[in-house]
């Protein structure tokens, strides 16, 4: 399937993502009830280099939410929607799979309707402006857009590569099934996501000690090479910071490596 993870960010900023600003840095925040959107917009951000110096994770009120603290730029919404319709169509198909994601609702069985919800008028209009080039009927009311009718609804989810969540609603018997399937792999994968998130922040926290108090020279190359690459990258996965090394490293290695640093300077 294509992949333009830039265009596809830019649906998730549009549909979804929230400047905080405060005196001395900016923010990009994002929410939804499915980890896996979460998921998503890290992978993303990763993906197109969005520098930040944190990543604050939480869960409130049955909500996901992923801040990208600190981070280095603020995208203007009518340079990505200039950008959008300059694009081609696989990266429009890219960007409205974002938007899907990002803030769109589909109901199930009988009534058949998809609901994309905005903030603000422009990109509602850019939104329905792209759904009429595609010859897809839909109704815009207040900050809304409607469109209804199975065939409809397939045709968008075919358009952005989606056609298997429009199956996926197919039958009320398959979707309570698997709702409750997902929602036990939606707590699991919470509280792996949170293990994780608890465990990077003590090792960072870790590391920038043992680099404030000179240790970091002391270390044979290749441990301070991992060192340096997880404090330079502290929001990358073990697997991108691999993809990092060039294939000096792999993911078992780095892990490694870090964990040997840890288990020596804790004593």
């Amino acid at each position: 399937m294509y992949d333009y993870p830039e265009s596809e960010f830019y649906g998730f900023v549009i549909s979804n993502g929230k400047y905080l600003l405060s005196s001395n840095s900016v923010s990009l925040s994002f929410g939804s009830k499915e980890i896996f959107v979460i998921r998503k917009i890290i992978s993303l951000t990763n993906r197109v280099g969005l520098q930040r110096t944190s990543d604050i994770f939480k869960k409130e009120g049955g909500l996901f939410f992923i801040e990208f603290k600190g981070v280095n730029k603020l995208l203007n919404v009518d340079e990505i929607l200039l950008k959008v319709s300059k694009g081609k169509i696989d990266e429009k198909k890219s960007f409205l799979r974002g938007v899907f994601l990002g803030c769109g609702i589909l109901s199930s069985p009988p009534s058949y309707h998809l609901e994309f919800r905005f903030e603000h008028e422009k990109e509602m209009n850019f939104l329905s402006n792209m759904f009429k080039n595609m010859n897809i009927k839909h109704l815009k009311t207040n900050n809304h857009i409607y469109i209804k009718g199975r065939e409809n609804i397939k045709k968008f989810l075919h358009f952005v590569g989606g056609i298997e969540t429009y199956l996926f609603f197919e039958e009320d018997a398959v979707e309570r099934e698997v709702s409750n399937t997902t929602n036990r792999k939606t707590n699991f994968e919470f509280a792996n996501l949170e293990r994780q998130t608890a465990a990077t922040t003590r090792q960072l926290k870790f590391l920038k000690d043992i680099k404030d108090g000179g240790a970091l020279d002391k270390m044979r190359n290749d441990l301070k090479e991992i060192a340096i690459m997880r404090l330079t990258y502290p929001y990358l996965s073990l697997s991108e910071l691999a993809e990092k090394s060039n294939g000096r490293y792999s993911k078992q290695s780095i892990y490694y490596r870090l964990r040997k640093i840890m288990e020596a300077y804790e004593k």
